[in-house]
C-alpha cells in the first residue's frame, strides 16, 4: 500500500530544499525527491510552484513565530535579555549550518520581492509579524526603563529585524557568525543601553 502525504510534509521537505538553493534554482523534481512523493502528490495540493512557495513562507513565518515566543515568553529573564537569547539561539543554528542557509524570509526577500508581488506581500507580513512579537517587548522593557525612553519600539523592533537580516546576508558572505555577535554586541551592550 502506498504510504499517503499530506501538504505539511511536503512544504516542509520542500522548504529545506528552498533553504538551501533558492526558489528560482529548485525545481519542483528536487522538491518531490526530497519529500520522496510522487508528482501527482504535489500538484495535489500545491496548483503551482508559486502556491508552494507561499505556503513555505507561511510555515517559515510560522515557526519563527512560535520559536521567537519560547523565548519571549520566559519571564524569568528581563524583556531585552529574551529578545537576545532569542538572536543568540538563531546564530547556534546558524553555526549549525557551517554559516550557510540564513533566513528564509530573507532569503526570498532578496530574490523575489522585485519579480513576485505576492511574495513579496507574503514576505513583508511575516517581517511584520516579526516587529510585532519584539516590539510588545521592547515597550515593556521600556516600562521598566530598560531602554531609552525616547526610542519608537516599532521603529526599533523594525530596526533589529533589518540590522540582523543585514548581518545575516553579510555572515553568509563571510562564511563567519562574526557579523551576526557584532549585531548582538552593538544592539543590546551599545544601542539599547
Amino acid at each position: 500500500m502506498r504510504r499517503k502525504h499530506d501538504k505539511g510534509e511536503i512544504a516542509k521537505a520542500g522548504l529545506e530544499v528552498v533553504l538551501s538553493g533558492g526558489f528560482d534554482a529548485t525545481g519542483v523534481e528536487t522538491i518531490l525527491k526530497q519529500a520522496n512523493i510522487p508528482r501527482g502528490s504535489f500538484y495535489n495540493f500545491f496548483p503551482s510552484k508559486e502556491e508552494f512557495g507561499l505556503a513555505i513562507i507561511d510555515l517559515f513565518a510560522e515557526n519563527l513565530h512560535q520559536t521567537i515566543q519560547l523565548f519571549l515568553q520566559d519571564y524569568s529573564l528581563p524583556p531585552l535579555d529574551r529578545i537576545k537569547r532569542c538572536f543568540e539561539y538563531f546564530i547556534t543554528k546558524f553555526e549549525s549550518y557551517d554559516c550557510s542557509k540564513g533566513c528564509l524570509i530573507g532569503n526570498l526577500a532578496l530574490e523575489m520581492s522585485d519579480k513576485n508581488e505576492r511574495f513579496r506581500l507574503r514576505i513583508e507580513e511575516a517581517l511584520q509579524n516579526w516587529a510585532k512579537d519584539f516590539s510588545v517587548i521592547l515597550s515593556e522593557a521600556q516600562k521598566e526603563n530598560a531602554m531609552p525612553a525616547h526610542l519608537d519600539p516599532e521603529m526599533v523592533a523594525e530596526n533589529l529585524i533589518s540590522s540582523w537580516e543585514g548581518a545575516l546576508l553579510r555572515a553568509k558572505v563571510k562564511k563567519s557568525s562574526e557579523p551576526l555577535k557584532n549585531f548582538i554586541y552593538l544592539f543590546f551592550e551599545r544601542y539599547l543601553k
